[in-house]
């Protein structure tokens, strides 16, 4: 019995991995119905992460953030 961990899947779909190991994934998928399942279902996660648009934080919010920081820095080092 060959125990295919979630992470081993996970490296299997982005290509990294050991030789060995992704030549075993691909040939249990040939006949293991539940793992080419558990890997559809990731790479179909894998698919919707990819397409998540992400919004960068505005200048106006950083340079607040990085201001409230100094100044806390400058209390703490004041005591």
């Amino acid at each position: 019995m060959v125990n295919i961990t979630q992470d081993d899947l996970l490296k299997y779909l982005y290509n990294e991995g050991t030789l060995e190991k992704r030549t075993q994934i691909q040939t249990l998928l040939n006949t293991d119905d539940e793992l080419l399942e558990r890997l559809t279902n990731l790479a179909i996660v894998q698919n919707r992460l990819d397409a998540i648009k992400l919004i960068s934080p505005s200048d106006r919010a950083v340079d607040n953030i990085l201001n409230y920081t100094e100044r806390v820095a400058e209390l703490a080092a004041s005591k």
